[in-house]
């Protein structure tokens, strides 16, 4: 196929140019990965598309660096090649190499690259590029393994690329100070030269020069506001996108502490970029003229400069002095705000449960608790600001009667007018202006410093991502599965969940998993399908170490369907396309009909329109196992890990949904089942009996089952 055709061509359903591009440059970087590894934990479009903006991020996943910028196809150097294009259509091409005016291009859908005229790929690109390179610092990284510790911080990261939006805001506080000398020069020229004189066609020249300056004042003042706000909602916006973007790729592993707590702490990102990135600005900029009103203070005054000098590092100290206070009482106030919020959480999310436990006053009286405890917290935390804020005022008051008693003196001495008194008291409340904030400032930096810490401990935490936790190896083909001697802990807890498991599945096996409540079959379904990584042992698939493998690519071929069957909020057809984004109609009805979904949702005007709830509210138990089993049905797998599938249904759908349930798995895909229900072993050949996370009995079904029914009848017969 020509270049031109490709313009005009349909793109496949299935294909992802942009994605498609990631891959071709990945591999022709000697970096191959697969495309579930090179998008995973990126947002995609509304058609599960990768969007042209996450090229950065995800060249970033397998070791590479990526520019965008604004360029046409002409102004690109030979040097900046390889380059990934955007085109009109929403389509992507890459830039190979650059000839006279030829250019070698690599068009997503058409194997080998192709020689095209320049000016055909000039005339297609919309102007955003994305030029691709080795990341440098990972390069050195084998020579120089300390350079790891030197990768830019998440947060301050985002401030420096962001500098260049700063200089404006600076400029415009900077003319704002230098404009807030206008009033005081004013009644200066006002008292000694315009009273004297009777001079009022001067009077209505300095006015009219001060009415200039408080315009231009008020106009910088809004454009300072303005642009403040501009540079937080850009950096609000990037703040937001990693930091949840971290959470979706967090390691279930490192999620520790209550939902609640977790989603306080990360919706307190805000407090820490107003305060770094917005304020802090400008309030060192107003220390800087600080120093600038003084030297003007010591010009008119001479040494009266150091009453307020003295005044001034006197607050300074005193709110050195009570950081520490504050910083404890900001840690104290963080910890109660996330248990209040944690009891807030519960409460909201389990009301169906207090309700039927009239439980409702345990509750209150917990929240009352924490409540009490964060009241009692922001009281001492207003007390100590108190102390800082009304120090503030009254050392300005202060300043004013010393300053005056001073001037007084060196007016009889004849070193000073009455208008320069005048102007050094107004002068020195603009020089202490910052101190006062200061002390107000104290209390936010404290727990602005405080929240960035916490974030800090959560962005530091082993990602999924992680270029160095993962290599190149070929995709999962056969679905082969070893376990040799596998230990599994959760963490905090106090023994191992799975103990010394050695086991192996075969690709189009039929297994069983049964045992007590608590015996470990959640937790070998957890461990087989990726969801966590073996504490002590070694998983491996296909011959490898799983974790050789990208957590996604053990996901996208080993589906884990728990017990609680979680929906989300929305349709049907939105629950069926989590994960499966490019999903055909034809694919969302075959997996409805294959799983028995199409039960109830056959009844009805509504069917894939039809309205879920929150958390699957709207659906019974039955309802809520069937869509989740459909939704694991959408795309093809390797292997099914089912987690007590029929726990909510009555009878008779169990049977309908055994008998779908065999007629939906091909015979190459295997099948693990774990159930308290005899019914469900009909499908299986194969038992596996966990007891105390340690696999007891392994063997055919009929062979398992009678030993156990054997020793079951030997311990009756020993009770007896």
């Amino acid at each position: 196929m020509s270049f031109a055709n490709w313009l005009v061509a349909e793109n496949p359903r299935e294909l992802d140019p942009v994605l498609d591009c990631l891959a071709f440059v990945a591999r022709a970087s000697d970096r191959p990965s697969s495309p579930v590894t090179l998008r995973a934990g990126l947002a995609l479009d509304e058609q599960g598309l990768l969007p042209f903006h996450q090229i950065e991020p995800a060249l970033d996943q397998v070791g590479m660096r990526g520019t965008a910028t604004s360029r046409r196809v002409g102004a690109i150097k030979e040097r900046e090649l390889p380059a990934i294009l955007e085109l009109e259509g929403g389509r992507a091409a890459v830039l190979i190499e650059i000839e006279g005016k030829q250019a070698l291009v690599y068009a997503p859908g058409i194997e080998e690259p192709l020689w095209v005229e320049r000016s055909e790929v000039a005339d297609a690109a919309t102007g955003r590029v994305v030029l691709v390179e080795a990341d440098p610092t990972r390069e050195r990284e084998g020579e120089r393994p300390w350079d790891k510790a030197k990768r830019s911080h998440w947060f301050w990261s985002e401030v420096w690329k962001a500098r260049k939006s700063f200089w404006p805001v600076i400029l415009a506080a900077a003319v704002i100070n230098l404009l807030a000398l206008a009033v005081p020069l004013f009644t200066m020229n006002v008292y000694d030269r315009v009273i004297p004189n009777n001079a009022v066609s001067s009077l209505w020249v300095l006015a009219a020069g001060v009415g200039l300056a408080l315009v231009f004042d008020y106009i910088l003042r809004l454009a300072r506001s303005r642009l403040v706000d501009d540079i937080g909602r850009k950096l609000d916006e990037r703040y937001s996108q990693k930091i949840f973007e971290k959470v979706m790729n967090l390691p279930l592993a490192e999620r520790k502490g209550s939902t609640g707590a977790f989603a306080r702490r990360v919706s307190e990102y805000e407090s820490v970029r107003d305060f770094f990135a917005s304020t802090s600005v400008v309030l060192l900029v107003d220390i800087a003229f600080m120093a600038i009103f003084l030297v003007f203070i010591a010009m008119l005054a001479g040494w009266l400069v150091f009453v307020p000098i003295v005044l001034i590092t006197i607050m300074l100290v005193v709110g050195v002095l009570l950081q520490k206070a504050m910083g404890r009482t900001a840690l104290d106030a963080q910890a109660d705000s996330s248990l209040q919020h944690s009891v807030l959480v519960e409460a909201i999310g389990g009301a169906e449960t207090l309700k039927a436990a009239r439980a409702e006053g345990q509750m209150l009286g917990r929240w009352r608790r924490f409540s009490g405890m964060a009241a009692n917290t922001q009281e001492k935390m207003r007390r100590l600001t108190a102390i800082a804020v009304n120090l503030a005022a009254v050392t300005q008051q202060a300043m004013s009667v010393a300053l005056i008693i001073g001037g007084f003196y060196l007016f009889h001495a004849g070193d000073i007018t009455m208008g320069a008194i005048i102007a050094i008291v107004m002068i020195a409340g603009r020089a202490m202006a910052p101190v006062g904030q200061f002390a107000f400032l104290l209390t936010r930096a404290k727990t602005a410093s405080a929240t960035l810490d916490s974030l800090q401990a959560m962005m530091m935490a082993p990602d999924e991502r992680s270029a160095e936790a993962r290599s190149v190896v070929p995709e999962i083909r056969a679905g082969q599965v070893k376990f040799d001697r596998v230990s599994f802990r959760y963490p905090e807890a106090a023994g191992d969940s799975l103990a010394d498991v050695s086991l192996s599945i075969n690709p189009g096996e039929r297994i069983g998993v049964i045992g007590r409540v608590a015996s470990g079959k959640s937790t070998f379904g957890r461990l087989l399908c990726g969801l966590y990584a073996p504490t002590e042992g070694v998983m491996s698939i296909d011959g490898l170490d799983s974790r050789q493998y990208h957590p996604h690519q053990i996901r996208d071929a080993f589906r884990f369907v728990g017990q609680d069957a979680e929906l989300f909020s929305g349709t049907v057809r939105d629950n069926l396309m989590l994960g499966a984004a490019r999903a055909s109609d034809e694919q969302l009805i075959d997996a409805v009909r294959r799983s028995g979904a199409d039960l109830f949702l056959s009844q009805g005007a509504a069917g894939f329109d039809l309205n879920v709830g929150e958390r699957g509210s709207q659906l019974s138990g039955g309802q809520r196992s069937l869509l989740v089993l459909a939704r694991a049905l959408v795309s093809d797998c390797k292997l099914l890990f089912l987690d007590e599938p029929t726990g909510a249904m009555d009878t008779q759908t169990e049977r309908y949904f055994i008998d779908k349930l065999g007629n939906a798995i091909d015979a190459d895909q295997t099948l693990v089942v774990s159930t308290h229900r005899h019914a469900m072993l009909s499908l299986v050949d194969r038992l596996l009996v966990i007891d105390k996370g340690r696999v007891v009995a392994d063997g055919p079904r009929d062979e398992v089952m009678a030993k156990l029914n054997e020793a079951a009848a030997k311990k009756r017969e020993g009770a007896g």
